[in-house]
């Protein structure tokens, strides 16, 4: 199964967005990365994966802000109406309403968000890559 990891272009972001893809090509899926960088500002097409995942960081204690890179990267992505999506966020405090924010954006373009996780580091990812391996092959 094709799968593409939408990221940040943060180093954090940029290093989660390896470890996940390599922990998700353990599970025989093909995992593409994209970045805000990427294409500066041409449409991505998105016809040919099953599943996309948003990796994003957020700022803001009472009230969490995801970049506007991430939603204008969203914006940009073709044909993610009904495809399978997966929100990721750092934990930390309110981890839980950027989450709700991030999920909102995607579901603005389209996707039916499938999973969630808010991640305290990147050892969780061999974890999660088998359960979101398990969603994308229903």
């Amino acid at each position: 199964m094709r799968t593409l990891i939408l990221h940040e272009d943060e180093p954090k972001m940029r290093e989660w967005a390896r470890i996940l893809q390599g922990a998700l090509q353990n599970h025989n899926l093909q995992v593409n990365l994209v970045d805000p960088s990427v294409g500066a500002g041409a449409p991505i097409s998105t016809a040919q994966y099953e599943l996309v995942i948003v990796l994003s960081s957020f700022r803001g204690l009472w009230r969490p802000i995801i970049p506007i890179a991430i939603d204008t990267l969203l914006k940009r992505c073709t044909r993610l109406e009904g495809k399978k999506g997966i929100a990721v966020v750092p934990q930390k405090l309110n981890s839980g309403k950027a989450l709700r924010f991030l999920m909102h954006l995607m579901e603005v373009q389209g996707m039916m968000v499938g999973d969630f996780a808010a991640v305290r580091s990147p050892k969780e990812f061999s974890e999660l890559a088998e359960r979101f391996a398990r969603l994308g092959s229903r």
